[in-house]
Formats: C-alpha cells, structure tokens, sequence
C-alpha cells in the first residue's frame, strides 16, 4: 500500500523523525559545512542516519536537502548541482526507509526577499520549483516546506511543490516568543500562517525548530492553528536551547524529558510528531514508547 500520510493522520497520531543536521555533525561534518553534499560525497553515513530513525519507530523520514537551493549551495561552489543533490537526497532516504514514507524536505533558501533584500520571488519561486521537481522526480511520497520565516517564501515554496505533483505537502514554520505573543522572526502569526498556507495548498500545517521555544509554546502554536485550519498539525521540536561547546551546538534535554514534552503536544491536538535540532534516534525511540503506550 503506498505511504499516505493523510490516511495515517487520520488513524493515529504518526512519529517522524529526529534531527539531521546535529546528526550529521555528530558523524564527521565540519561545522560551516554543507551537509547536502555528503548526499553525494558520503551517501552511507546519510543513510546510517536515516536508518537508526526508521529503527527508532519513524513513520517517515525527511531528505538531506534541506539547504539544496542555488543561494546555500553556491557558498560552496554547488550551484550547479542542485537537482543531482536532491536526487540522490530522495534515493539515500528511499534506501534508508524500507517500506516506510519519504518526505522531501525543502528549506529557506537563505536570504531576504526584495524589498527588504535584493531576491525577487519569482527567483526563489522558480528554484524551489526545480528543487521539488529533482525531489518528485527521485520517488518522494511528498513534500515538507520547513523553518520558514517569511510567509511569501513559504507560500512560493508550498506553490513550487504542488506544481511538481507531490502528492501531499507539509508546510511549517519556525517561531518565537516575541511581546506580540507568538511570531516567526517576520512577524507572521500561527494563526496567519496556517490560513496562508493552506490557502496555497498545503494540507498539513504547523511549526518546527524556532528561538527559545519551549512545550508551552508548541501547545499555544498547535491549538492557534487548530482554530484557524482544519487541516492536521505537524510539531517537530528541538531537543531543548543549545549551549556552545567548542563551536558545537550542545543540546541537553533528555529523551524521556523530550518524549514527556511531546506526549503533552500530542494531548493539544498535534497529529503528527518529530524532533528538529539536537534530537537523536534515543529521543525518536523515547517518542515511539510514549505514543505506544
């Protein structure tokens, strides 16, 4: 049966996966360097990764092209290899999945768009359009647009997916507690989020990563957007605030504490799960006991 993540989020509350650029640190990446390129340079370690997730209990994993956009890529003179990255991104996770789903994961493409930048929208429309199309093109069971700032690109990219025949699209975005209440660093609200982008075709909405963002906050993003959207909610916590180590991000809650966090968005409506920076397979595993149980 092929992976339909709608249908499962209907059935039960589904697990995804953890982090994978702390992961991918923790396995050899030099910090300032891109971890899409290890899709070609370094296609087992990515693998590994993805395994140990799908071991844990993931429902799905995420592709390693997060960043596999012309403006990330160029800092490292791998503009030109866009779509073999993102191809290789969804074979890597196909291989690594099993029988279980793969969702492409595209990413801010790392700039402000004009008039605040020089990047017009059209640009950035135009290359998450090839991005999802490379992702479509290597056999990916949809599509999830994640830790967008700005509305606009997260609509463009959300447009981009569907134009590509993904045949479902998660769109989240990153918060953080400002003295208006909750906003992504642009000032766009949950609330407004969720509605723009369902409006733009996403079908399953909610928010990943952000700035000092604790369970409290998940639980206020998750029941904001249940009011605004009838569409399900998707929370992928980090593993706590990082502290600096060496010039090593260091993230130090616990898998039982994450998992007890997470048991509580699920309790505020979230239909589907998974960690963002810092979390391991432990805290996906810790996941998997929680919601079994």
């Amino acid at each position: 049966m092929p992976f339909d993540l709608l249908r499962m989020c209907r059935e039960r509350t589904v697990l995804g996966d953890g982090a994978m650029g702390t992961a991918l640190q923790h396995a050899g990446l030099e910090p300032g360097q891109p971890g899409e390129g290890w899709n070609l340079e370094h296609p087992d370690r990515v693998e590994r990764i993805q395994r140990a997730y799908i071991d844990a209990g993931s429902a799905f994993v995420i592709t390693n092209s997060f960043g596999a956009n012309p403006w990330v890529l160029g800092r490292y003179d791998l503009a030109g290899k866009v779509e073999d990255l993102n191809r290789a991104a969804a074979a890597i996770a196909r291989r690594a999945a099993g029988g279980r789903g793969v969702l492409g994961d595209i990413g801010p493409f790392g700039g402000l768009l004009a008039p605040l930048g020089e990047t017009a929208i059209d640009e950035v429309r135009r290359a998450f359009l090839a991005q999802a199309q490379a992702l479509v093109e290597g056999d990916v069971d949809g599509i999830i647009v994640e830790t967008m700032s700005a509305i606009e690109e997260a609509v463009a990219a959300v447009r981009a997916a569907r134009a590509a025949g993904a045949r479902v699209v998660v769109a989240s975005m990153a918060f953080e507690r400002k003295r208006a209440g909750l906003r992504t660093l642009m000032g766009v609200s949950p609330a407004e989020a969720a509605v723009a982008l369902v409006e733009a075709g996403a079908d399953i909405v909610g928010a990943n990563c952000g700035t000092h963002m604790s369970v409290a906050d998940f639980i206020e993003v998750t029941r904001a957007m249940q009011a605004a959207v009838s569409a399900p909610i998707i929370i992928q916590s980090n593993a706590g605030q990082p502290d600096l180590v060496e010039g090593r991000a260091v993230y130090r809650l616990t898998p039982e504490a994450f998992a007890a966090g997470m048991n509580d968005v699920v309790a505020a409506g979230a239909a589907i799960i998974g960690g963002c920076c810092g979390t391991t397979p432990a805290h996906i595993a810790a996941c998997r006991a929680m919601l079994d149980a």
